[in-house]
C-alpha cells in the first residue's frame, strides 16, 4: 500500500502547492485520480517521483519509506508498449487519455492489465472522469487541496451525485 501521511510540498512549475495531504492506494489495485486540472495532476504524481519535494509529512510502500527508484511515471508523450514492464513497484500514468481516439484506452488495457496481475500499483490521472471509470479498482476524487472521495468500481453509479455534493459544498 502507498499512505501519504500529512504530506505538505509547493514548488512545481505552475505553483500548485498541497497541504496536509492524506490518502492510500491499494497494492495490486489500478486506481483512478480526478482533478479539474491537468496541472494539479501532474503536481500529484510528481510528488510521488520525488520530482517535487516534501516539506512535511512522509510518503511510505508497504510501511516503508517510498523509494523514488521504485516509481516509474509515463505521460502521453511518453508510454511504454505493451509488455515492456521493467521491475518497478509503482506505475504513474498522467492524463494519458485522448478523448477523440478511443483506441487510446484499448492500448492503455494492454499496458496496465498485466502489470495488475503482476501485483504493481496503478495510478492514473484524467480531468475526464468518464473516462477513469473503465479501467479503474478506485476512483478517487482530488479537489480543493484534499481527497474528497474514494470509490470502489462497485460504488461508481454514485459518482454523480458525489460530485454534486462536493460542488454544492
Amino acid at each position: 500500500m502507498i499512505a501519504l501521511e500529512n504530506i505538505s510540498a509547493s514548488g512545481n512549475d505552475n505553483g500548485t502547492s498541497f497541504t496536509n495531504l492524506n490518502s492510500s492506494f491499494e497494492t495490486g489495485r489500478i486506481h483512478g485520480i480526478w482533478n479539474e486540472a491537468d496541472s494539479v495532476n501532474t503536481g500529484f504524481l510528481q510528488l510521488l517521483t520525488g520530482n517535487i519535494p516534501i516539506s512535511s509529512g512522509i510518503i511510505r510502500y508497504e510501511g516503508k519509506r517510498l523509494d523514488h527508484a521504485d516509481v516509474v511515471y509515463y505521460n502521453r508523450a511518453a508510454l511504454p508498449r505493451p509488455h515492456q514492464h521493467s521491475r518497478k513497484l509503482v506505475y504513474l500514468f498522467d492524463n494519458i487519455f485522448d478523448p477523440a481516439d478511443l483506441a487510446s484506452m484499448v492500448r492503455l488495457y494492454k499496458i496496465i492489465h498485466p502489470l495488475k496481475q503482476m501485483g504493481r500499483t496503478i495510478l492514473i490521472t484524467s480531468t475526464d472522469y468518464n473516462a477513469l471509470k473503465a479501467p479503474t479498482d478506485f476512483f478517487h476524487i482530488f479537489s480543493k487541496g484534499a481527497f474528497q472521495a474514494r470509490l470502489h468500481a462497485r460504488q461508481y453509479h454514485l459518482l454523480d451525485d458525489v460530485f454534486r455534493h462536493l460542488q454544492r459544498s
